[in-house]
């Protein structure tokens, strides 16, 4: 897990189209329930903000979006109270869990 976002990335490089949300959620990770808001989603991933200050998240956490359910997730990286998270779950059942809610396409599928 890398402790930092660059500040210079990519945006081209990304592989699935994101979405901005402001969604509740939880983050289960090393056994302890945290509150999160979601910031943005995709496909592939998504972006949170952890209602708790200093919070270091385990490389595995399980996302739950009261609206979609459970996604198992990598943290790819965490700044502060933000995370970045990629689904460990295939992008068909991402897209048919919360796809009806909002178009979500992938760019290089």
């Amino acid at each position: 897990m890398q402790d930092d976002e660059s500040n210079q990335f990519d945006h081209s490089r990304r592989r699935a189209n994101r979405k901005r949300v402001l969604w509740s959620g939880q983050l289960l990770s090393d056994a302890r329930l945290l509150s999160c808001a979601i910031l943005d989603i995709s496909l592939l991933g998504a972006r949170v903000q952890l209602d708790q200050q200093s919070t270091v998240l385990a490389p595995i956490a399980k996302i739950a979006m009261s609206t979609f359910g459970n996604f198992q997730s990598a943290v790819v990286w965490q700044r502060d109270r933000i995370a970045g998270l990629r689904f460990l779950e295939p992008p068909g059942r991402v897209a048919d869990t919360i796809g009806r809610q909002m178009p979500l396409t992938m760019n290089d599928l």
